[in-house]
């Protein structure tokens, strides 16, 4: 039996998994051991003395190559043929005996997968994973597919995608829970679960979605209405705040008061777990100072709450011309006509932000510096253009 260590991303500056691997017959076994160096500290057969956790690190290298020796030298002794089939079971079974007395399924584990990231994951994220799994499960009670890591292969992917286009899903969608099953199976597999990875090799739609635009006349419409009614004027407020520092709605709702100071906003951002430093303009400052007065801090209602009630406010201002996009579910196009109120959510208060900053001068980089957009990516989904902009800005370009 040959006996040998590697690590998976051996380039990598920081720290990687270290797997194990004996070649039988030709054949190789390969088996994750709990152990992650960097490979600077790694020196080919155990991990380097000054790194941190070494001598742990280094025991359980000792005794997985232990495990595997012992393994060989019994089989020898009874005269028994070793294959690769045999050793993976007799490692798994006493690498770690416990974990093989308590067998947890593919959803099981997934439930642990979600239950770890609670901590470090926006809500929205999480209820994602949770609806991926109701998806997988409904999948494969249907399609009468069992759901266990080794079944999750090309086979599985070309079944899960047409389960998909036979439900109508679009290709957004596709993309979303493609992306979560892959992330899943990355940290089951970190975590010795399985070492079936071909869902690397899962490819997903790249499509920008279509949004409305709202442009700056109807944003000040809506904030000169008065809507006659205390949690409308509130909704309104909260949707205006965001549309002049480009705060998320999560961020707005743990706002308190020891954030503001005269001219700026400092604010612990949920998602991305860092703080960012926003100018207030005098509109906001205003909003924040009126609440502040007459609640004692920022009433914010629930996301729900305030989802619903933007898209009234919006109709009542005449923001309801019939908009018509068409979407995607493989090659097949889906038209979605809905009046243009009722795709606004309070989301599009950030969007608004970026797009408006843009269009009065802005440049890029100090917009992302208010809304703490990491890469131009994720930044572009917020930038929405109106064909009047865009043809203002080529009128004003050419001289007319």
């Amino acid at each position: 039996m040959n006996i040998r260590f590697f690590l998976k991303e051996p380039k990598l500056a920081k720290e990687t998994m270290l797997y194990i691997t004996a070649t039988i017959g030709g054949k190789r076994m390969k088996r994750s051991i709990g152990v992650r160096v960097k490979p600077s500290n790694w020196t080919g057969i155990k991990v380097k003395t000054l790194a941190r956790d070494s001598a742990a690190q280094n025991l359980k290298i000792e005794n997985a190559s232990k495990i595997l020796k012992e393994i060989e030298r019994e089989y020898l002794l009874q005269g028994i043929p070793l294959s690769k089939e045999i050793v993976e079971k007799e490692f798994d079974q006493r690498i770690n005996p416990e974990k093989e007395k308590v067998q947890k399924s593919f959803i099981e584990v997934f439930n642990d997968f979600i239950l770890s990231c609670k901590p470090t994951k926006s809500e929205n994220t999480i209820k994602t994973y949770n609806t991926c799994k109701r998806h997988l499960s409904k999948f494969s009670h249907e399609k009468k597919i069992s759901l266990n890591f080794e079944n999750i292969d090309m086979s599985f992917y070309d079944d899960l995608l047409a389960y998909f286009l036979s439900n109508n899903f679009l290709n957004t969608t596709i993309s979303k829970y493609i992306k979560v099953l892959k992330t899943f199976m990355k940290w089951s597999n970190e975590r010795g679960y399985h070492n079936n990875m071909i869902c690397n090799r899962f490819r997903t739609f790249k499509e920008d979605s279509e949004k409305i635009k709202i442009s700056a006349e109807i944003v000040e419409k809506l904030r000169m209405t008065d809507f006659e009614d205390e949690y409308k004027n509130i909704v309104k407020d909260l949707f205006i705040l965001s549309c002049y520092t480009g705060l998320r709605f999560s961020d707005i709702q743990s706002m308190k008061e020891d954030n503001v100071s005269s001219d700026f906003l400092k604010i612990h951002i949920k998602k991305t777990r860092e703080v960012l430093e926003i100018p207030l303009l005098d509109v906001p400052k205003k909003i924040i100072e009126r609440h502040m007065e007459k609640y004692g801090r920022l009433k914010v209602p629930t996301n729900q709450f305030c989802n619903r009630e933007i898209k009234k406010m919006f109709e009542k201002i005449e923001f309801d011309d019939n908009v018509e996009f068409t979407k995607h579910s493989g090659k097949k196009n889906i038209v979605i006509e809905k009046k243009a109120c009722d795709f606004v959510t309070m989301h599009y208060g950030r969007t608004f932000f970026v797009t408006n900053s843009l269009v009065n001068g802005m440049n890029e980089e100090t917009i992302r510096k208010i809304t703490g957009h990491k890469d131009y990516k994720s930044f572009k989904k917020y930038v929405q253009f109106s064909k009047e902009m865009i043809s203002e800005s080529l009128l004003k370009a050419w001289g007319n």
